[in-house]
This record gives structure tokens, sequence and C-alpha cells, in this order.
């Protein structure tokens, strides 16, 4: 919002804008230098007003100094918002998964088995040592859980997988909720006798039966919360960011923090409801807050949890905004930043408002100029005075346009800035997003192959249709669970598959396994290995292409591999979601128009993607060193793609936890990227052009106030790219060229006729005179007014812009009849002028006798034309 607009409580924020306060200090120096120069120019009488001048001055630095400040909070608001909404969203994701595996494991057959023998007394030590080894290869491949503990219905704990654990009975109520509930799960996060020794559990629990259906105990799953929010934490907030990433419950305390030593488990803190950001105290510290609820996962919605990201204020607005885009192409950044998509026609204009503001002012000193030459009652003395007084404003106009042209650079770069973070952030969450989503299967296949079902039936050589019925039913049972999937297939140690969880496949029954992961399968050495087929079209998905998690199917007595279970991951619409998710959304929560992002492999083949024009199995082209970063590795740029100009991160995966880790064999690079749009080109292009009409190359002569001798001063100007002159004291003054009125049957070169000064005169177009173009936008040209002596005739030339009025020793001037590079120029002769930079600049001398027998001959020619047609 505008400084305007923040509340007046929040005003002290902009203090700790370090870039905004540079700038705003900077220009309050050079308000002071305006206050005397203003008043100095008063005094000295030079002709100049410049009231007008600074108040249109000061009124764009106070444009831009509120925009800068809006977006600079913005920027600020815009990366908390993502870190708050990110780490309740990216956990409830997760959980959602918790939600299914109590569920499923609840009805796991050893541990129904288990029970069975407990309640009939057949239960032994093996029995239970068994059963903690199946609980121990649960936890080795879901490792986000920290224990398992069976109780019976009394609460008294029969297995549990930590024997550290100091627990034998508990009376926690979440047994009998477990026992009671209709619905699919328990989820209770809390202090809880299950887990003595910990302040807090998150624990998922549910009912068991035995395999006659009696309800015989119950099951609970222990996540391991605080290793999880390290981990999200970790990938959200880098050791240089102040930011505090925050997970509070319903009333607002802190239930997870990213800086415990800052914010701390439990502590009270002030939420945002409702509202875009906070600023609020915590242990006398001053902190800009941001607050989000979850937007869920599949009707989801989590413990109730919300996500808060703090930053200290006196560290809101770090950061160098011209560091984060050093990489950046400068001429495409230098495109983006004059895109109306991205900024309002008010911001874009600033840059031509300052500098029609300083084409006034240069008029203003200008006259001042003429006006001194042609005052004949002035001291040598005081016309230098007044010329250096002159000098002075000009300068200090000079300087007040660059640091206003900063500044807006500044702006600019900030909104950028923005977009190119956004980019990089949101393709973070898309492969974090994939690459947890995928650890689940890699899990999944490693668990359902040591179904007891499968290992049973498969080591029998000759297997009965009842046989494989049986497995047709778990494999349905499970892919009824596990939507994910399109398809789960169980085969033998050849590849031939023996069954199918989807009907739609029963045709596969029977086929054998050509792929090469079959033999990658066979070579499995433990319960913990996997293999997973390369992103291909297969026969299992209906010839579409997709990744197949695979594991080996042990026998009974693990002595040797009988077959395996593939699991077709539903690829389409499951990495369409997930991309999707990772859209980056406006305030209304759609998708920012235009937007869209893909999953790209190692071979640059497009995995999956929102938009239609990259099809799944093409290759993407489009910077495809960005699909070549090392494994966590995040960048940004801008590209131009089908007459657009985008944002676009992207961000290499790097797995989650012991998925594609340092110490599993499956890599497989694939890098996420997000594109958002910055604008249309022909737009952009199309405002760059009508920029070039307000820009134009101001020469500056050297500001030395030593008078030369037998030195007189020429009023200069430009006509496109040509600088051009006439003796000072032949000049009037300078205009705006406005109510000129074009004669019927005039010459070219005439562009009307204008009122000045109680009469009316001829305003000849210098630039189709000497046949140059000029591309000055119509409201920045000037009209110099001419008239060589009082008895001469007055006219004036349309000019692009004014330049300054060097003082030239009329024998330095070279005297030439026409300058063949611009014919039909009236020229006297040519001179060299050194500027403020030390350059020589060519500078033509012109004849105002010339210049009006010009008007008068085209004239006088077109008239006598006229004559003859009639006659």
């Amino acid at each position: 919002m505008p400084t305007d607009q923040i509340p007046s409580s929040h005003c002290h924020m902009i203090d700790s804008m370090v870039s905004l306060n540079r700038y705003r200090d900077g220009l309050q120096q050079l308000q002071n230098v305006w206050d005397n120069l203003s008043l100095l120019s008063q005094l000295s009488g030079t002709g100049t007003d410049m009231t007008e001048t600074r108040q249109a001055f000061s009124q764009v630095t106070n444009d831009v100094l509120n925009s800068l400040a809006e977006e600079t909070l913005d920027k600020t608001v815009t990366s908390l918002t993502s870190k708050a909404q990110v780490t309740v969203d990216i956990v409830v994701r997760n959980l959602f998964e918790r939600t299914a595996d109590i569920g499923f494991l609840a009805t796991d057959d050893d541990i129904r088995a288990f029970l069975d023998k407990h309640f009939s007394g057949a239960a032994y030590p093996s029995d239970l040592e068994a059963l903690r080894h199946r609980f121990r290869e649960y936890v080795k491949k879901y490792s986000v859980y920290s224990n398992i503990i069976l109780l019976d219905t009394d609460g008294n704990v029969l297995v549990q997988l930590d024997e550290k654990n100091p627990v034998t009975q508990s009376q926690d109520a979440l047994i009998a909720e477990a026992l009671e509930t209709t619905e699919a799960y328990v989820e209770v996060f809390r202090k809880t006798d299950l887990l003595p020794e910990q302040n807090t559990s998150l624990i998922y629990a549910y009912r068991v039966t035995t395999t006659n259906q009696r309800v015989a105990g119950v099951l609970c799953l222990c996540f391991r919360f605080e290793n999880e929010m390290e981990g999200v934490f970790g990938d959200l907030i880098t050791h240089q960011d102040w930011a505090v990433g925050l997970l509070l419950d319903q009333k607002g305390c802190v239930v997870a923090s990213s800086d415990k030593y800052q914010i701390p488990i439990g502590a009270p803190v002030e939420v945002a409801a409702d509202k875009d950001y906070l600023l609020t105290r915590f242990a006398g510290r001053e902190y800009i807050a941001v607050t989000c609820k979850t937007k869920g996962y599949q009707g989801y919605m989590g413990p109730g949890w919300i996500g808060h990201a703090m930053i200290p204020l006196e560290h809101a607005f770090d950061g160098d905004i011209a560091t984060s885009v050093a990489g950046i192409d400068k001429k495409l950044l230098a495109k983006v930043m004059r895109s109306p998509l991205l900024f309002s026609q008010t911001l874009l204009g600033i840059p031509k408002q300052a500098s029609t503001i300083q084409n006034r002012l240069n008029q203003s000193v200008w006259n001042g100029n003429i006006w001194q030459k042609r005052e004949s009652g002035q001291t040598a003395h005081q016309s230098s005075f007044s010329k250096t007084l002159l000098w002075e404003i000009s300068n200090t106009g000079f300087k007040t346009q660059h640091v206003i042209e900063t500044t807006v650079s500044d702006l600019y770069q900030t909104v950028v800035s923005v977009m190119l973070e956004n980019s990089r952030f949101f393709a973070s969450l898309a492969v974090d997003i994939m690459d947890r989503n995928l650890y689940e299967r890699a899990n999944d296949c490693r668990w359902w192959a040591l179904t007891t079902t499968f290992r049973q039936l498969l080591s029998h050589s000759n297997r009965s249709r009842s046989d494989v019925a049986a497995i047709e039913k778990v494999l349905s049972y499970i892919n009824g669970l596990y939507t994910v999937y399109a398809n789960l297939v169980v085969f033998d140690r050849q590849g031939e598959i023996i069954a199918v969880s989807n009907p739609a496949y029963n045709d596969c029954v029977g086929t054998f396994i050509e792929a090469e992961w079959m033999s990658r399968l066979r070579g499995l050495r433990s319960s913990q290995d996997y293999v997973v087929s390369r992103f291909e079209a297969t026969p299992l998905y209906k010839n579409k292409p997709t990744y197949i998690y695979a594991a080996a199917i042990r026998s009974e007595d693990d002595v040797g591999i009988v077959g395996g279970i593939g699991i077709v991951f539903d690829s389409a619409p499951q990495f369409s979601a997930m991309l999707t998710d990772a859209l980056p959304r406006d305030t209304a929560g759609e998708p920012i128009p235009g937007s869209f992002t893909l999953y790209v492999d190692g071979d640059l083949q497009v995995i999956s993607s929102t938009l239609p024009a990259f099809s799944v199995g093409s290759t993407f082209t489009i910077q495809p060193a960005l699909c070549k970063l090392a494994p966590g590795e995040a960048a940004f740029d801008i590209v131009l793609h089908e007459g657009r100009y985008y944002a676009v991160g992207a961000r290499a995966s790097s797995g989650y936890r012991e998925f594609k880790g340092p110490n599993d064999p499956y890599q497989n690079p694939v890098t996420a990227l997000i594109f958002i749009p910055l604008g249309n080109a022909a737009d952009i292009d199309a405002m760059i052009t009508s920029d070039n009409t307000y820009q134009h190359t101001q020469f500056k002569p050297t500001s030395s106030s030593t008078p030369v001798a037998g030195a007189e001063e020429y009023a200069t100007f430009y006509v496109g790219n040509e600088w051009m002159a006439l003796p000072a004291g032949q000049v009037l003054e300078a205009v705006q060229p406005e109510n000129i009125k074009q004669l019927p049957e005039s010459a070219h070169i005439l562009e009307g006729m204008m009122q000045h000064r109680g009469g009316v005169i001829p305003v000849l177009n210098l630039a189709k005179l000497i046949n140059t173009e000029c591309h000055t936008a119509p409201e920045n040209r000037q009209v110099i007014v001419i008239e060589a002596t009082e008895e001469s005739p007055r006219f004036g030339i349309l000019v692009s812009a004014l330049g300054e009025i060097p003082s030239i020793v009329p024998a330095n001037i070279e005297l030439i009849a026409t300058i063949f590079s611009i014919g039909n120029t009236p020229a006297e002769g040519v001179t060299r002028v050194k500027s403020d930079n030390g350059k020589d600049n060519l500078l033509i001398v012109l004849s105002t006798q010339s210049l009006w027998k010009k008007i008068y001959n085209y004239q006088q020619a077109l008239e006598n034309t006229v004559v003859q047609i009639a006659a």
C-alpha cells in the first residue's frame, strides 16, 4: 500500500527501508539546494522562476518514494506470506498420507494374526519379536515415524517398536476414542502417557480387529513431528534469512518454530487475522508478521494449525535488489522493467514526467541565459554570477532527474525481483511436493512386497485359481485405498504377470514384463531396495508414459526372490495436480493468468505440464541450462517465449528424507520450472518506442565561468541527432509549440503560424528542411523565436531539444557553405566545443538570414507553382 495509506502507527517502518531512505536523503539535500537557488535567483534577477519546477519535482519525488515504499513492503509481505502458507500446507499434505497409513496398517494380516494368537494364549516371545521386526521394517521405509505401539482394549502395551519407551499401560483418552470412532482415524497432538518423555506428541491411532472381526486392540503411529518440521523449515528458510517460520495452534500458541531462541515453543503470538500483515511486538522486539490458514488437501484440513511467519523490523527490508538481479541479462531486464503488465501507467509515466519537467526547466534556464545576453544593464561581474547561478539551477535539475530515475529503476527492479523470486520459490514448492509424493511411492512398493499373502503364494511353484484370486483381492483392496496408482501388478521371478488390481488391465495377465527395470529388480539384495522405471510408455499404463515403482517379493524363508510387485503411478492426473497446486496465485486464490509450470527430466523430456503446448514426452528447449542444476540447486531467469516475457524459476529435485538421498542408488534428476508472465513483447516494445521520443542526450558544456577574450555566446539546440547553434544575441526566447496553425498550400518546411507577443510569426520545421528524422514527442519540442535585429523579420524554428549556451571565439568557427552529410542546411560553419566529460562535440552554426531566406524562397516557389497551375 502507498505510504499515505500505511497506518500512522506503522509509518516508522519506512525508517527501516534502507534504499528508500538513501534516496529520500539525497532528494532532501537537493530540495535544500533548490531552496537556496530559488532565493538567489530572485535576488539576482536572472529572469528564471523556479516555483512551478520545484513543485513539480516535489510531487514526482513524493509519488516515487510512496511507490517504492509500497513495493518494498509488498516484497517483504509476499515473502512472509509464501513461507507461512507453504509451512502449513506442506505439513498438511504430509499428514494426509499419515491418515491413510494408520487405516491401512490397522488391517495388516500379520498384526491381526498376532492378536489371534495373543487372545488365544498361543503367542510366544518369537511372535512378539516377529511383529516388532515387522514394525521395524515399516519404519525403515516410512521413516516419518519414530515408534509403533500396539495396545489391547484396556490400554496395555502388547508390542512396541521402541523398547526404550517406558510405557506398559496407557490411560490416554485416545484409546477409547480409537475404539469407538466412526472416522477413519484418530489424530491427537498433545502430551500423552504413551510417550511420557515428550512434551507433545503427534499420534495417529485406530482400532485393530482379529481375523474374525473382533475388536481386539488399538494401533498407534507416532509421527516424528520435530524432525519433520526441521526439514520443512530448512527448505523454506536459509541461515542468512532473518525470517522465522512458525506453526500455531488455534489459540495462537507456537507448536513449531524455525528459531526457538527467537520465538520459543508454547509462546503465544499475535496473529494477523484477516489482515495482509501485522506489525507486532514480541520479547521487546518489533516484527512484521503474516498469518495463513491452510488450504487443506483433498478435504483434509489437518490438526487445526495455522502458518505464521515473522521477521524483525530492523531486518525486514535487508537485501540488495541490484545483487539479486545481477545475473539477469541487462537488455532483458531493461525491457521487462517497462512492462504495462507489471506497472501502472502512472508508474511507467514517471520517467517521462521527470523528463518533461526537466525540459521545462531547461527552457527556463535557457531563456534566462538569453535574457542575460540581451540585457545591457548588467556589469560583467553580475553577468558572470547570473550565468553561474543559471548553470547551477540546470545542473541541480539534472541531478534531481537522475535521482528520480535511479529511484524509479530501483522501484521497477524491486517489482521484477519479486516476480523472479516468486518463480524460484514456487518451483521449489513444486519439486518439494513431487519429491515428498514419490517418497511415498518408493515406500509403498517395498512395504507391499512384504505382504505375507504374496510371499506365501509366490513361493509355491503351482498356484491355483484361488491363489491368484487371493492376490487379486489384496491388490484391489490396496488400490482402492491408494488411488494415486492406475494399476498394481504382481509377477513371478520370470516377469510373468500373475494378477492386477485394475480389471481394465486383465489383458496383461499372463504376459511378460520385458522392460529393462525387470533385470535390475532380480538383482535387489534386501527389503530396502527398489527400482524405478524410466519415464516411458508402458502397456501397464495403456501405452502412456509413467513411472513404475517395483520391489522384489522374497520367499517366506527370505532365501531368494520369488517375484515382485510393480505399482503403476497414475502420472498424468497426479503430476498435473502437483503442478497446479504449485502455480502462483493472485489475492483471490486463482492462478496468475498466463502462468504455467512443468516437470522436466535430465534428458530434457517433459514429464508433465500445465500448458498443453508442452506435451508429455516432448523436448524442453527454452533455457535448457535451467534443467542442468545440481540436486537441490535453484535459479531464476527471464526468457522470451511465443512473444511474451516470463520470469522462470527452476529447482532441481534433491529428494525427501532417504528418497534420492546420498545413500539411495535411485537419483533420476527432475527439475520443476515455473513461468510467470512479465509482459507481451509487442506491448513492451511499443512502450520503449514511446519512451525514446522523450529521451534525448542533453549536451552539457564545461561549467567553467572563466571568460575567454573575444568569445561570443551561442544558443544551441538539437534537431534530431544534430547539434546546432545560432548567435545568442539573435534569439529572443524558446517557447512551447502551442497552437501552431497549419496554412493551406504552404511550403512543406513551414510547420505553420503561431502567436507570439501579440503578433503572428511563421515557424520553420528545421528537421524537414535538413531532411533528418526527429523522434522527439511533439509536447517535448521547442520553438526558438529568432529576431536578428529590431528591423529583421521575427520567425520561429521547431527544434527537438535545447542545449546550453557556450561561449565560442568566432575565429574558431570554420566557415563552410554547406554540410554535405545533411544537405540543405543553411550553415555558416562548424566548430568543436569541449564538454564536461572532456570530449569535443561538433557544433553546426546556422545563419538566421539563410533560415529566413529558406522560408521566403520555399513559400515564393510554392505560390508561383499555384499560379501556374491556375493559369
